[in-house]
């Protein structure tokens, strides 16, 4: 087993969730430590959630959406490459911090969230992947219309193959502001300052990225959000999604359309619903998305969230 097929094993994964840019040298960085967002609320949007973000998954997609998160517990999972042995399993965490939320903004002045990541597949031959991730985020409000976030992570990789196993850490930082009480706008960079090294000597730095997103709530009684994506020095995604209010007090629908622009261009879809019950403090995610340009199929996404 080579170092190119573990490469090429997770790339797929990567690439199923949507993601496209190039592997630089022999670490393939178009793979290993590129992992698909949280849950399944946001990838039913398409991810284009960073503005929108106000739930447990604001840990991973926008840390400052923390701020508008009651405390929560949430879980995650998704088969990357149907038929295939190749899986992300995620836990979160998120609680304010210090003075109850604001009973007119619902805004916490301090929150901090964790997450776990697990990403594991098996690539033949009695050989083995996985990756770990631990991720703890920051979400400060000055004062209800702007919050700040910072995120960090350390990661690690173990595998059969001489050469691969590796850790490293990242940085992500991230801003929301509410410019009107419909509007908002976000941003997000993403592995602003990160380092990885290879149990062979060798160091990588992951390429930065710049989420813009810019939402607006209430259009007919749906909330609609449009992010665009910079990466390797180029707008590599433009992101569209929509979310319907809660019908019946009890569902909630919603779709996405993704324009990648990196390698050869192409359109995905996604949908998805949510439920809620017990309270209004139990939530149900479901999320799939299409994309047969990858030859992965449709790729099915569920989570979980429950307010403490």
């Amino acid at each position: 087993m080579t170092r190119s097929v573990v490469a090429w094993v997770i790339g797929c994964a990567w690439v199923a969730a949507g993601f496209v840019a190039p592997a630089h040298g022999e670490s393939s960085e178009g793979g290993a430590f590129r992992l698909p967002g949280y849950g399944a609320r946001a990838w039913g949007m398409a991810g284009a959630i960073v503005a929108r973000i106000d739930d447990e998954s604001a840990v991973d997609w926008n840390p400052a959406g923390m701020a508008f998160c009651a405390r929560t517990i949430g879980l995650s999972y998704v088969d990357l490459v149907p038929d295939a042995s190749l899986g992300q399993a995620q836990a979160v965490f998120v609680t304010p911090l210090g003075v109850a939320r604001d009973a007119q903004t619902a805004v916490a002045r301090h929150v901090v969230g964790a997450m776990y990541t697990n990403l594991s597949a098996d690539v033949g031959e009695g050989e083995t992947y996985a990756e770990n991730h631990v991720r703890a985020a920051y979400a400060f409000t000055p004062e209800p219309l702007i919050t700040f976030a910072i995120a960090g992570q350390v990661f690690f990789s173990s595998s059969g193959v001489a050469g691969f196993d590796a850790w490293g850490t990242g940085v992500d930082l991230a801003a929301r502001l509410s410019l009107t009480p419909r509007w908002t706008v976000a941003v997000v960079g993403r592995d602003a300052f990160s380092r990885y090294t290879y149990d062979d000597g060798h160091d990588e730095q992951k390429e930065r990225h710049y989420v813009l997103g810019l939402s607006r709530r209430g259009l007919r009684g749906v909330d609609v959000e449009a992010d665009v994506v910079y990466a390797y020095g180029d707008w590599t995604r433009v992101l569209v999604g929509a979310e319907s209010r809660y019908l019946f007090d009890h569902v909630q629908l919603r779709g996405g359309v993704a324009f990648l622009n990196a390698g050869e261009s192409r359109t995905a879809y996604t949908f998805g619903a949510s439920a809620r019950a017990a309270g209004q403090r139990l939530f149900v995610h479901y999320g799939a998305n299409i994309d047969d340009e990858t030859a992965f199929g449709t790729t099915h996404r569920v989570s979980l969230g429950v307010r403490l």
